[in-house]
This record gives structure tokens, C-alpha cells and sequence, in this order.
């Protein structure tokens, strides 16, 4: 049986032009529960967190992980690696931009840039927009990620994978880091998020950072995907700044709430030099024009930078506090919460005195 098209929206109101490049779409009406495919994801161990699927590109198992890339209802075509979503169409610009601009924007001269993790390739993509950039090499342990990504995931990469500058290497990134000869200028570290000994646990201690800066350049930047972050879960990102300051002397963390993860994202900017609240936003806003043009970023501009490194009390107050680092060979314990004792009632400071 045929379905009977739908009805036209009609609104009682006109629709305002839109700029040149734009244009509406009508959303999705929601489709019935009932026989919808559904990518659940349970890398909470209380709560499960369920993505409704139009369809399925690829379902799959290579030689790392297994590998499902789908195009969902809410946030178009999306990328999820062991059944933990890893980027979404709709809102991965965010996500990647934050990432990376910050520290191409700040490095004054970014020639040579590594990229460890970043299967997608909108990392590359991020970096290769800069002209000033002569090499960026991206070493993802996954060849078969990479290639699978060139075929589904081209509104991620844009071509990156093809630009005579780009260099990628399928590798372990620790064993790559420890024999490369190479020096740069910018390292982006985007790696999948799992510090309980899974492929990328050896990528996030103080042993691998300590082998990582003898292939900085003086005045190199290190930005490193942070992990989930908000004052509710600030633990992995708070031992993995702890583990960065061993190594260097200006280590910054800063957040977004990215939709299709479901909560707030960290992201850690470390140097021995580069300080965020030195950073106007007028000099952001100019070095953005100059290196990558007015047009080129979807989401960041000086103010909207500036503001991802002003946390409030409480995640200031957790990240203050002492804990673990990231060593090898020792697994990541958490620490125990921190909880305040509230009274039953309280006694409001306007009426005091």
C-alpha cells in the first residue's frame, strides 16, 4: 500500500529572506515508533541514550573497532565507533572548529602540523584551510576507517584526504610519535574518548606527552580533544589537564555543549607560552580574517572564542582540585565526588543583618 503524501505546512506568518547561501528546509515530522531503527548508546553505565536511524550506510568491523555510519533524524548523517557516537553532520563544524582553530589562530606561523586520531578527516580539513600550512600529517591507526570515511563522510573531509600537503598515516600514534624524526608546530590530538584502557589509553599519559614535546618546535601549540566536561563530569578531563601540566607550563581547559553528544565537551589547549585571556577578541576576529577568511567558519568568532574558556564556580572549584594523572601502566581510578553539605532551609543572604 502506498503512503498518502503529506499535507503542505502552512504557516501564518512570511518567511524573512534568507542570505544567498542559505535556504529552508522543512523538518522531519517524526516518524512512528514502531519497527524504527535505533542506535542505542550505553556508554553511561546508569542511563541509555537512543539515536532514531533513517537509514544505514555501513555496518561493519574492521581490524579496531567496529564502525556504524548512519543518517539520523536529528542530526543527519552520523558516525558512531563502538556503538559511542563520534560525529554528526548537523553539528561536527562546532565540534572541529573548536577543536583546531584555536590553536592554528594563536600559532603565528603554523607550517607543519600533526594530526593523531582524526579518521573523519575534518580535522585535516580544519588545518589545510590555512595557507600558511606547508604539511599536515594525520596518523589514525584505522586505514580502513579512513577509507570509509572517504566514500560516506565527504561533507566532513571536503577533499582534505586529496590536498598535496596532507600526509596520512595509518599507525598506532604512539609508536609513530616515538620513531618520527619530524618537527611541528601544532599537534591536534582527536582521539576517541575512552581512558579505561582502550586503544587510545597509552595517547593520553604523561610518558606519551613527556615523547610528544621533543617533536615541538619552540613555541609549538598542543590542543587536545578534552573528553566530556561539565561540573557533573569533569574527572577524565580534569587528571587529563593534570597530566599536561607536568609537561607544560600554560595549560587551558575550555567547553561546548556539542548537541549530538548529549551534553557539554572539553577541549585543552596546552603551551609554554599561549595564554587565552591575554587574546582579545578584536585580535581573534583579525587573525580569523587574515587566515581564513570571513566566510570560512560556521560558528567561531573572537567574542564566541573568548567565552568557551570562562567556566563558572563549580567546574573552576573541581578543577582546582588535586588528583590523579594519566600514567602508563596504571589505570585511571576516578576520585570520589565532592559533595556539599546543604542545610534543610536556608537563610538568604538579602536578609541577613
Amino acid at each position: 500500500m502506498e503512503s498518502q503524501p503529506k499535507p503542505p505546512i502552512t504557516r501564518p506568518y512570511p518567511l524573512p529572506s534568507l542570505p544567498g547561501d542559505h535556504f529552508y528546509v522543512e523538518p522531519e515530522r517524526r516518524p512512528a515508533t514502531a519497527g524504527s531503527l535505533m542506535q542505542v548508546e550505553e556508554s553511561d553505565p546508569f542511563d541509555r541514550y537512543a539515536y532514531r536511524l533513517k537509514s544505514v550506510l555501513h555496518a561493519g568491523r574492521t581490524a579496531f573497532q567496529e564502525v556504524l555510519i548512519a543518517d539520523t533524524y536529528n542530526y543527519g548523517r552520523a558516525l558512531f565507533l563502538d556503538g559511542v557516537i563520534q560525529s554528526s553532520q548537523d553539528d561536527e563544524a562546532l565540534y572541529h572548529e573548536l577543536l583546531v582553530q584555536p590553536a592554528m589562530l594563536a600559532h603565528p606561523e603554523p607550517r607543519d602540523v600533526l594530526i593523531l586520531g582524526g579518521g573523519e578527516g575534518a580535522t585535516l580539513r580544519e588545518v589545510l584551510v590555512h595557507g600558511a600550512t606547508r604539511s599536515c600529517t594525520m596518523v589514525d591507526i584505522d586505514r580502513e576507517l579512513v577509507e570509509l570515511s572517504r566514500t560516506h563522510l565527504q561533507v566532513w573531509h571536503r577533499g582534505a584526504f586529496d590536498d598535496p600537503r596532507a600526509r596520512v598515516v595509518a599507525a598506532d600514534g604512539r609508536a609513530f610519535v616515538e620513531r618520527d624524526a619530524g618537527f611541528y608546530d601544532v599537534v591536534i590530538v582527536d582521539l576517541v574518548d575512552m581512558l579505561e584502557s582502550g586503544l587510545a589509553q597509552p595517547l593520553y599519559t604523561r610518558q606519551f606527552y613527556e615523547l610528544l614535546k621533543r617533536r615541538l618546535r619552540p613555541g609549538a601549540i598542543v590542543a587536545v580533544q578534552g573528553l566530556e566536561f561539565s561540573f557533573l563530569d569533569e574527572k577524565g578531563h580534569a587528571a587529563l589537564a593534570r597530566t599536561l601540566r607536568t609537561m607544560f607550563s600554560e595549560v587551558y581547559s575550555y567547553r561546548e555543549l556539542i548537541p549530538s553528544f548529549l551534553g557539554g565537551w572539553g577541549f585543552i589547549v596546552a603551551s609554554d607560552w599561549f595564554r587565552p585571556q591575554e587574546w582579545p577578541a578584536a585580535e581573534i576576529d583579525r587573525a580569523i580574517a587574515a587566515r581564513v577568511g570571513t566566510r570560512w567558519l560556521d560558528h567561531l568568532d573572537g567574542a564566541f572564542l573568548r567565552s568557551r574558556f570562562e567556566l563558572c564556580k563549580e567546574t573552576q572549584f573541581m578543577l582546582a582540585q588535586a588528583g590523579p594523572t594519566l600514567e602508563d601502566g596504571v589505570a585511571f581510578v576516578p576520585p570520589p565526588d565532592i559533595e556539599e553539605a546543604e542545610p534543610p532551609t536556608a537563610q538568604f543572604p538579602a536578609l541577613e543583618g
